[in-house]
């Protein structure tokens, strides 16, 4: 009788791990990986900083339209996920900011890049900014926003090259804050670097690793 029950037990696990999903493979990567791939990859988002980027991603939500609908200005556009994590960088989500620095839309950027947009008059709209900010300046639709490498790369370099160039022991926490993959030191002005500065924003990876892991599209795989 209890071999019976056995038998019985066993088959039921074996029909049940019939629908067990398989796992998605893990994304083909560079032989060897590149310096973001390695990153992105073995990126985990620190646990206490969950809470506040799935409220972030509430927000992303709650506007995806707007982001999209300036990604769809341009043929090639930059994806609506990555508008999203650099208006949380520059302008903390406020759509009466400027996108390229987080001035007041009432008036030209005051901040790196000064002056702009060059051409209209303010006050501008969000999505006159960003267009300016995107495309009119930094030609954006011209990149490559399919992959790990160059969606990072892009990302990186949309803040500066700073931490590439003149501190390569840090990563720079405008991707990597909330992560495993920062601790401390950050430009606190242009040009003035402190190593002991602690960027409190949440970088843009730590965003986008939480929308990759609940199944959000990002962009780029």
């Amino acid at each position: 009788m209890a071999n019976l029950f056995t038998l019985a037990f066993l088959g039921l696990v074996l029909a049940m791990s019939r629908f067990i999903p398989t796992p998605p493979e893990p994304p083909k990567r560079s032989v060897p990986p590149t310096r973001y791939e390695r990153l992105w990859d073995s990126a985990e988002i620190n646990p206490a900083q969950v809470f506040r980027i799935d409220k972030a991603i509430g927000i992303y939500l709650d506007n995806r339209s707007r982001y999209q609908a300036i990604t769809d200005m341009r043929t090639g556009g930059v994806p609506a996920p990555i508008v999203f994590v650099f208006h949380g960088r520059e302008s903390t989500w406020n759509f009466r900011k400027h996108l390229h620095e987080g001035s007041w839309l009432s008036g030209r950027t005051k901040w790196v890049p000064k002056g702009r947009p060059r051409r209209g008059s303010p006050p501008f709209s969000f999505e006159e900014s960003a267009e300016d900010a995107l495309y009119l300046l930094k030609d954006l639709e011209s990149k490559n926003w399919t992959t790990v490498d160059s969606a990072l790369n892009q990302i990186e370099r949309y803040n500066g090259t700073g931490y590439l160039r003149y501190h390569p022991e840090v990563n720079s926490p405008y991707l990597w804050s909330g992560t495993n993959h920062y601790t401390r030191g950050k430009y606190v002005a242009d040009g003035k670097f402190s190593r002991t500065a602690v960027d409190g924003q949440l970088g843009t990876v730590a965003i986008l690793k939480r929308m990759a892991d609940r199944g959000m599209e990002t962009g780029f795989h």
